[in-house]
C-alpha cells in the first residue's frame, strides 16, 4: 500500500458512525469534534512514509549486499521470510493504529461523559463537584472548547456560591451591613445570567434577602410607635415568602392594631367620632382581622349615629325652645308685679307700679301705657309713662310711678293697656 492510498481513507464519528472525508474536523450529523480522527489519519500518513522509506532502504541494503558480499544460497525458507517482513511491519504498524485509534475513542467518551456528568451536578446545585468533572474533561482534552466554556460557567456559579456561604454566615453573626453589601454585588453578578445552572445561586440569594429583609425590619420595628412608621415596615415584609416573614408581618399587624385601638378609644371618648373612625379605619387596612379592633370600630359607628341623633333632638329642641324665648321675649318681656295706686288729700291718684324683665335678654325704653278708671269703671284719664331705670337685665325688676291729679274717686283703679320696649 502506497502513500496515495493512505490518504483516500475516510473518517468515521465516534459517536453517531457518520462517514466523512479525511480533511472533515466536525460531525456534519452531530456536530462533535472529529479532532482525534485527524491524529488518526496523520499517524495513517506517517504510516505510508515509513513504509515507503523502508522499500528505499530495503533496496539500498540489497544493493550493498550484492557489491560487498559474495552471493550465499538462497534457500526457499529464507526467501519467504525475507518476504514476510514488510506483512509483519505493517501488522505492527496497524496494531499500534488501532490501539491508538481505541485509546482516543475512549479517552473521547471518557472527557463526554465528564462533561454530561458535571451538567447533572450543576444543574442540581453541586457546583463543587460539577467542577471537579469538568477539570478531569479538561485536563484530557485542553482544547476541547464546549469543555472549557462549561467550566467558565461552573466557576462563576462556584464562586458565588461560596459568596453566599459566606454570607449566611454573616447572617447567623448577625453583620447585616456586610452582608447587605455583599449580596447586592451577587445580585449585580447575577443580572442578565439566564443559564439554568445559576438556578440553585438565585435560589439562595431570594431566601437571603428574604432573611436581611426580615432581621432589618425586626430591629427597627419594636422602637416605633406610630402607625406610619409601621406601615412603611410592613409594606417591606408584605410580599416576603416563608415562616419568618409571616410570623413578623403578624407582629407589625398586632402592634398596628394596638396603637389604632388605644388611639380610636380615646378619640370615642372624647367625643370625637370621626378621628375615632379615623383611626380605627387606619388600623384595620393592616390587620383586617383583629377583633378587638373591628367591634371597637363598630362601637365607634353606633355611638356616632347615637350622639348625633341626640344632638339632632338637641337642636331641635334648642330652636323651639329659642322660638318660645323669641316669642316670650316679643310679647311677654315685661310682667307687672303689684301696682300700687292711692287717693291723697289734695285729690291727686299716685301710682306706683314694680314690673320685672321676664324676657331672656336684656331690654331697654320701656313705656306703659295705662287707663285710670272711675268707681263706675268710666276712663277718667289715660296716659304714658317711661320706666325706670332705661336699660334692665334679664330678670331683674324695674319700676314707673305718675300721678294723675283731681281724681276725687277713692275708688278710682288704673289698668295698664300697653307696654313697649327694645331687645338688646
Amino acid at each position: 500500500m502506497n502513500n496515495s492510498s493512505w490518504r483516500r481513507m475516510k473518517l468515521y464519528c465516534h459517536h453517531c458512525v457518520r462517514e466523512h472525508d479525511a480533511d472533515a474536523v466536525y460531525c456534519s450529523r452531530c456536530g462533535r469534534l472529529l479532532e482525534p480522527q485527524r491524529n488518526l489519519q496523520q499517524g495513517t500518513e506517517d504510516q505510508a512514509a515509513a513504509l515507503e522509506e523502508w522499500d528505499i532502504a530495503k533496496d539500498q541494503a540489497s544493493s550493498a549486499l550484492e557489491t560487498s558480499q559474495p552471493p550465499l544460497k538462497q534457500t526457499g525458507r529464507g526467501n519467504l521470510f525475507i518476504g514476510l517482513i514488510p506483512v509483519i511491519l505493517l501488522v505492527g504498524i496497524a496494531a499500534v493504529l488501532l490501539s491508538y485509534y481505541l485509546y482516543e475513542t475512549r479517552l473521547n467518551n471518557r472527557v463526554l461523559d465528564w462533561q454530561s456528568t458535571a451538567r447533572q451536578e450543576a444543574l442540581a446545585g453541586k457546583y463543587e463537584e460539577a467542577f471537579r468533572q469538568l477539570n478531569k474533561a479538561a485536563d484530557a482534552r485542553p482544547d476541547f472548547k464546549p469543555v472549557q466554556a462549561d467550566l467558565k460557567v461552573v466557576e462563576e456559579a462556584l464562586s458565588l456560591d461560596r459568596t453566599l456561604t459566606e454570607i449566611q454566615q454573616r447572617l447567623d453573626d448577625q453583620d447585616l451591613g456586610e452582608a447587605s453589601i455583599q449580596l447586592e454585588q451577587v445580585k449585580s453578578k447575577l443580572r442578565g445570567r439566564e443559564e439554568p445552572i445559576f438556578g440553585r445561586v438565585r435560589d439562595q440569594v431570594g431566601e437571603m434577602s428574604t432573611k436581611v429583609t426580615v432581621l432589618q425590619v425586626s430591629a427597627e420595628y419594636e422602637s416605633m410607635n406610630g402607625i406610619d412608621d409601621l406601615a412603611g415596615e410592613y409594606n417591606q415584609v408584605k410580599g416576603l415568602s416563608g415562616d419568618e416573614a409571616l410570623a413578623l408581618r403578624q407582629k407589625i399587624e398586632a402592634k398596628i392594631a394596638a396603637i389604632s385601638y388605644d388611639e380610636a378609644d380615646e378619640m370615642r371618648k372624647k367625643k370625637n367620632f370621626s378621628a375615632a373612625i379615623t383611626a380605627a379605619q387606619k388600623g384595620l387596612i393592616y390587620a383586617p382581622d383583629n377583633d378587638k379592633l373591628a367591634k371597637l370600630y363598630d362601637r365607634i359607628v353606633v355611638e356616632k349615629k347615637n350622639f348625633e341623633d341626640a344632638e339632632q333632638q338637641r337642636i331641635e329642641q334648642a330652636m323651639q325652645k329659642a322660638a318660645e324665648e323669641d316669642l316670650i321675649n316679643q310679647t311677654a318681656a315685661v310682667k307687672v308685679k303689684h301696682i300700687d295706686a292711692q287717693l291723697d288729700l289734695f285729690g291727686d291718684f299716685n301710682v306706683k307700679g314694680e314690673l320685672l324683665n321676664a324676657a331672656t335678654r336684656p331690654i331697654y325704653s320701656v313705656v306703659i301705657e295705662y287707663t285710670v278708671h272711675d268707681s263706675e269703671g268710666k276712663a277718667i284719664t289715660t296716659g304714658k309713662v317711661d320706666a325706670t331705670p332705661s336699660y334692665i337685665e334679664a330678670g331683674e325688676t324695674f319700676s314707673f310711678s305718675f300721678v294723675v291729679h283731681h281724681v276725687q274717686d277713692e275708688n278710682a283703679t288704673v289698668a295698664i293697656d300697653h307696654m313697649t320696649w327694645y331687645l338688646d
